[in-house]
């Protein structure tokens, strides 16, 4: 009985395996801060692209 208590208190105290699970929740939560984020800001970043194609067009039709 004793070696099943030891056995399952050293279980408990094992934190290896714990790392690969924290950092599976930090990619999670970055990148659903990332999704939210680009919903927030679409149009504004649509804007930029849109800013750097017109201004690439006007290049490419002064050459």
């Amino acid at each position: 009985m004793l070696n099943i208590t030891t056995a399952v208190k050293s279980f408990i105290r094992d934190e290896e395996g714990q790392d690969i699970i924290e950092y599976g929740l930090l990619a999670a939560f970055i990148a659903i801060v990332a999704a939210v984020l680009l919903v927030l800001f679409k149009d504004p970043i649509s804007n930029i692209y849109q800013a750097i194609l017109n201004a690439l067009n006007d290049a490419n039709g002064n050459l």
